[in-house]
Formats: structure tokens, sequence, C-alpha cells
């Protein structure tokens, strides 16, 4: 080949070059290169055929428009010598030179990138040069040098290739190399050694998040004003960022909340207000005290006939709602029942009093909000135990027993909850004979046969073999479909129903039994789970057949439905909600005792979902928490018929509170349970 320089305007792009896609990607970063470096690397050309002064350009076209576009800004001269090396055969070559120099060529390492512009600031360049010089972004630039300063084991993988350039990120996500040292040394060899996450978490354990409550309370400048230090990435703005020295944060923030409780103290003039840097008062600061109940003033007489217009109202709905008339607006009639139990809390809701007489023994907590500003709970606490009982219009608070007071009967559900849980109840048992094909064909064989065995009475079985309307309640509308029910549909879609597309009935006959056993085995199966009608353990739609049924084959229910807000804890009251979580432990129903009934729903579901931070014998025990009605493993026979009964089985709960606001953040200590 023959080297020589020639200008932009004598080349021109081969036809055969194999570089189709992405001709523009990076070519500012090029253009920068070549402006600042020249150009390092000849381009491969060949004359043009029929064009004796041009020459096609087969390797090196996004250099050679690179420099057009240094030309065409004047950064470069219009006659500007461009180093070529040319090829006579322009045939076979041309196509040959394009793919070896476009297929062969190895990108730059991140690691090899970020050692090469560590070489260059080193040398006295800045990071705005040097994306000046290579065309890139000065954020860019800055990220490469941070992995430059990776902790040597750190960088040596990235290096080697042991880890990802995401990996290297997380790790690099601080500037400090012995918290990155002691991150890789712990997770390096572990299940997490590829989750950047769980590296960026393990990194902050002992940092806090400048949106942290404390750091929100605190503030920032008093924080760097007493050698506080904030790390912040690159992407983040003033007021961002992670405080590394947490523990003085927290010291000084402690300090700061007991001054605001002592300010408290004196305007409430209750004995004692007790500083917590949480947003929930644990445990171990309530074991030795007795929950003190206010009264709560009686509310206004204009209040009072409100709340009777409320109650009143209220039951005619209730009344309508379990009356058979399906002419009814059920979603605008439970729409007002609970836009009218919702007045009706809020109402009631007064001003708690407290004797003058009292106040040398209450006390109560100052704890801080999610916002970092301190608030007062309404919660009140005494180290005497009282001996007066809350006032009939003060709410009862389920799962904290008051000596001497028996708990109050569980109120009815409504009709739509009930006939909701009923199917789901149903649909589970259904996914268990759908997957025991012995047990559906026993069940099958038994509901066609009794009848000519001598048994001429009702069915009571709940199994409608024919597979004919079941007469399916209504239930909620818009929730999402149970697991059970997405299970089913899984089974059925794995069943080959070809046979049915046939026509002719004979002719479908004929193909299904042509199908292999297994799978004769599986239609029925699944056609005998299809045909159970809807049920519970008490109630409307009791059927003692099914429970006993779920009972001998061992079905747990809490393993295939969970009691989330809609498709449960929105329906009921707040005092059913209240009286759920006291069994688990009486401390999470006092906590939650003025929390709104939205909030109140959310919380229940997610604790019972397993969704939160809380001790495990009592996250435990909300995880196999489920209504009596619908449970199947040792049902009593004489549940409350509003099918509400609770598990009585929960009642001896151990004593962790919940915090709802903080249950999904296992690294943030205000969300630790005690």
């Amino acid at each position: 080949m023959q080297s020589t320089t020639l200008t932009h305007a004598r080349l021109r792009l081969s036809e055969s070059n194999v570089r189709k896609a992405n001709g523009d990607a990076g070519l500012e970063a090029l253009a920068a290169s070549i402006a600042e470096h020249g150009l390092l690397q000849p381009l491969i050309v060949s004359p043009s055929a029929g064009k004796k002064t041009l020459y096609d350009v087969h390797a090196g076209g996004r250099r050679w428009r690179a420099i057009g576009l240094l030309i065409e800004r004047g950064v470069l001269p219009k006659d500007y010598a461009i180093d070529v090396r040319i090829c006579e055969n322009e045939d076979a070559a041309a196509r040959e030179i394009s793919l070896a120099e476009n297929l062969i060529r190895e990108a730059m390492t991140p690691a090899d990138e970020a050692r090469a512009y560590r070489d260059i600031v080193d040398g006295g360049a800045d990071a705005e040069a040097v994306a000046r010089r290579f065309g890139v972004t000065v954020r860019h630039v800055q990220g490469r040098l941070r992995l430059a300063d990776l902790a040597e084991p750190i960088f040596a993988a990235l290096a080697a290739g042991d880890i990802t350039l995401d990996v290297a990120m997380a790790y690099g996500s601080t500037g400090d190399r012995e918290r990155q040292a002691a991150a890789w040394e712990r997770l390096s060899t572990s299940w997490q050694a590829d989750n950047p996450q769980a590296i960026r978490r393990a990194i902050a354990e002992e940092s806090l998040s400048s949106d942290h409550p404390i750091a929100r309370f605190l503030g920032e400048a008093e924080y760097v004003a007493c050698g506080g230090r904030i790390e912040r990435d690159l992407f983040a703005t003033e007021g961002e960022g992670r405080w590394l020295d947490g523990d003085l944060a927290m010291d000084l923030a402690a300090k700061k909340l007991a001054h605001e409780a002592e300010v408290a103290e004196l305007g409430s003039k209750l004995a004692w207000v007790k500083p917590t840097l949480a947003t929930h008062v644990t445990y171990d600061e309530t074991k030795d005290l007795h929950a003190y109940w206010p009264r709560r003033a009686e509310p206004s007489a204009e209040a009072l006939a409100r709340m009777d217009e409320i109650s009143d109202r209220m039951t005619e709905i209730a009344e309508i709602l379990d009356s058979p008339d399906d002419g009814d607006d059920v979603e605008a009639l439970e729409a007002e029942y609970n836009s009218l139990d919702t007045e009706h809390d809020r109402l009631a809701d007064t001003e708690l009093l407290i004797p003058e007489e009292d106040k040398p023994t209450v006390g109560t907590f100052l704890v801080l909000g999610k916002d970092g500003q301190p608030r007062l709970l309404e919660t009140y606490y005494t180290s005497v135990k009282p001996a007066r009982r809350p006032s009939a219009s003060s709410e009862p608070v389920g799962g904290a027993e008051i000596e001497g007071e028996e708990p109050a009967p569980s109120a009815s559900l409504p009709r739509s909850l009930e006939e909701q849980m009923a199917k789901d109840r149903r649909d589970v048992l259904a996914l268990h004979i759908a997957h025991d094909p012995a047990l559906a064909l026993d069940l099958a064989i038994f509901s066609l046969a009794r009848d000519h065995a001598g048994h001429f009475g009702y069915s009571d079985t709940g199994c409608t073999i024919r597979i004919t309307d079941r007469n399916e309640p209504s239930g909620l509308t818009g929730i999402p479909a149970s697991l059970a029910v997405t299970e089913l549909e899984q089974q059925r879609a794995s069943l080959p129903n070809d046979w049915a597309s046939e026509e002719d009935s004979f002719a479908s006959f004929l193909a299904f039994r042509s199908l292999d056993d297994g799978v004769k085995a599986g239609w029925l199966a699944y056609a005998v789970s299809q045909s159970l009608k809807a049920s519970l353990a008490s109630g409307t739609h009791a059927c003692t057949f099914q429970s006993r049924l779920g009972a001998e084959i061992g079905i747990d229910m809490a393993q295939h439905w969970r009691p989330g807000a809609e498709n449960f804890f929105d329906r009921i009251k707040k005092a059913q909600i209240l009286s759920i979580l006291g069994q688990f432990d009486s401390e999470i129903a006092l906590r939650y005792a003025a929390a709104k009934k939205s909030e109140l729903a959310t919380a229940a579901a997610r604790l019972c979902s397993g969704d939160t931070i809380i001790e495990p014998e009592i996250k435990a025990k909300a995880l196999a928490w489920v209504p009596d009605a619908m449970r199947f493993d040792g049902v009593a026979g004489d549940l409350i018929d509003s099918g509400m009964a609770l598990d009585d089985r929960n009642e001896d709960a151990g004593d962790v509170p919940l915090d709802a606001a903080n249950q999904n953040d296992a690294d943030d200590p205000l969300g630790q349970a005690a």
C-alpha cells in the first residue's frame, strides 16, 4: 500500500463499507480528539471507479466525517492534509479491509479509560479540560476518575473483568477507600457479590441520607458546623448526599430533641415527656409502663345530632346491602357507607382530657415525623396502673385488654366482602383438587353415583359436578385476582385443547380419547375443580363438607390467601382492624388507635403480607393469620354468624410495635424493631 495525504474533498465513503449503523455515535468525541491530538491512524482508501480524482474510504469513515465536521466549523482548514494508505485492489480488498478494521477493533475497557484519565489529570489537567479534549461530558470524566480511586482489590477486579462496571460504580458510591474495602471484604465472596443495590446498602450502613428524618431535624448547617462530613455523588445537588458521620449526627440530634422535650413537658404540664430519636416508640421503652386512656371531651350538641343521623343511615345501608335485591347500586351504597363511617370517626375525635390530679403520673413521648418535625404522641402512659376505665364515648382498641371489660363482638361483614372471601376460599380448594387427579376422580365418581346408591336427599357437598350455573356471588369489583385464580389459569393453560376445536362432537370425543392418560387426568382434575360453589366456614356461605375436605387434605390457607387492603381491610371497620392487630401484639393496636382508617388498613395489609420490619415471632403470627371464616384447619363449629370470628390461638402475641411509616426501610435506624 502507498502512504500519502489527501484533502477531505477528494475523499468519499465507500459503498462497500460494512459499518451501516451508528455512524453518528461518538462523532463529537472523535472530532474533539482529532482537533486536540491530530489524526492518529491513516484512512484506508482506493481509487474511485470512474472518478479519477476521487478516492473511496474503506476504513476510517467516521474519522473522515469527524474531520469534515471540524472543517465545517472552521477548526481545521479546507485543505487539511489527511493521512491515507492507498490500496489498488478495490474489489475483494475493500470489503475485507473495512470488515477487519471494524470487527477486530476492541473498545477500551472502563478500567483502562479510568487509568488514562487519571494520568492526564495527574499531569496538570482538570476534568473540564479532559472532557473538552476527548469530546465527552464532565460527569463521564468524573465518574471514570472515581473508578480510578477505587480501593486496590476492587479496581484490580474491574480491570481483570471479574466484576461489572455497575458493581464497581456501586463501590464507588463513596470516596472513602476504607469503607469500600470493608464492604468488598464482606460481600465479594458472598451471594450478593454481583448485586449493586446490596453493595450500596452495605456502604451506606453507617451513614445517613440527607432526607433521613434525623438529618432533616438537625439541619445540614448545624451538622457541618460541628465537623460533620457530607459526601455527594455526581448527580447530587446542594442539600443532597450522605452524611458520613452518622454517630455525630445522632448525638447532636438527641441533644436537640431533649431540649424540645423539655419545652413540650412545660407546655403540656405532664409529668414527663421523653425524647425518642425515632419515628416510633420501642417495646423496651414502654414495657414497664401502663397505657393511660384519657377521656375525650363530649362532642357538641350539633355533632351528636349529626352522629345520630349518620348511625341511622349506616344502619339503613347495611340492611339494604344484606337484602337479596340485586337492583341496588351496591358500589354507590358501599361508598356512601364508608364516607359516613369516616365522618362519624372525625366527629367523635374530640379533645383528649387529662384531669389535673392525674398529670403528675402521666407522660408521653416526643418522636420525629418522617419530615423531621418533632411531634408528641397522642398515646399516654403512666407508671401507676389506672383505676379508671375509658368512657363509653372512647373507641375501644382491639387487642389492648382492659381489666373487667368483655371484648366487643366483631361487627358483621359487608355482603360484598363475604361473597368475595367465599369465592377466594373456594378457589384455593379448587387449586388443590386441580393438582390431585386421584382426589378429583374420587369426588367426581362419588358425586355422580351417590344418588344411585340409595341417597335421594339434598346434596350438601357443594360440588356441582355437572358444572352448570354455580350461582356465583358477585363479590367485590376492581380488585386484583387472587393467587389461587392465577395459578388455576396457569394450570388450565398447560392443558392441550386441540381436541375441543373439532366441530363434530363425536370427532372431538375421539380426539379426546386419543390423549395420554395423564393429560385426561389433568382435564378431569381441572373440570372437577371448576364445579365447586363459593363457600366459607360460617355465615350465609357456610359449607361444612368443603371445610372438612380442605382440612382432610391439609390446606394451609395462609399460603394461598393474604388479607390485603383492597380485598379485606378496606371493607371492615376500624375497630375490627385494631382487634386483629391486637391479636398479634396489643402494643400494635395501641399505636394505631389514632391512625386514619386508610393508613390503618394499609399498615395491617403490609404486616399480614410480611412486608414490614417486625420481631420474628410477631411476623410469623401475622403471616399465619386469616379470618376463621376462611380457614380449613380446625375451624370451630360455633363461629360467629358474621364470619368474622377472630383466631384465639394468636391471643398470646408478643409486644413489639409496628412502625407504619418505616416498615419497608431496613437500613433506617428509625425503622428498626426493638
